[in-house]
């Protein structure tokens, strides 16, 4: 018996379940892939000590970034007299982080995203998780 070659392209066709079944696989792997990136995060490093430069001398809402191995960390003196310290790195993409005294925030400008002056979790924007603190050393 002839098979006529028509015959053969249509069993090689894709039809609309083929297609939902290659799509929605492809759709689970993303979201596996996703799922096992957020899981093999490594784990925060300790966090950095640093002694902010001149302590004393620096004045409330005033921002000063200290060069650390890696890298540089912002440190702020907040209203009530208490200095944090942040990783200057936005955790999404790494653009520099800058204080905005006016919001009394970090901002990063490369995205729009914000982070709380205390705990540096994130306020709004793209990054998943927010600043890498740094331990600020008593002078």
């Amino acid at each position: 018996m002839l098979k006529f070659p028509i015959a053969a392209a249509e069993e090689r066709k894709l039809d609309r379940r083929r297609f939902l079944g290659v799509a929605g696989c492809a759709a689970a792997l993303v979201a596996g892939g996703e799922w096992l990136a957020r899981r093999g995060e490594v784990a925060a490093a300790a966090p950095l000590e640093i002694a902010p430069p001149d302590a004393a001398a620096l004045a409330v809402n005033e921002a000063r970034a200290v060069a650390v191995s890696g890298g540089e960390v912002l440190t702020v003196k907040l209203a009530d007299g208490e200095v944090v310290a942040f990783d200057r790195r936005c955790p999404h993409l790494g653009c520099p982080v800058v204080w905005a005294a006016e919001h009394q925030r970090f901002e990063c400008p490369c995205h729009h995203a914000a982070f709380d002056a205390r705990s540096g979790r994130v306020l709004f924007g793209p990054p998943r998780r927010g600043l890498t603190a740094a331990i600020v050393r008593s002078v």
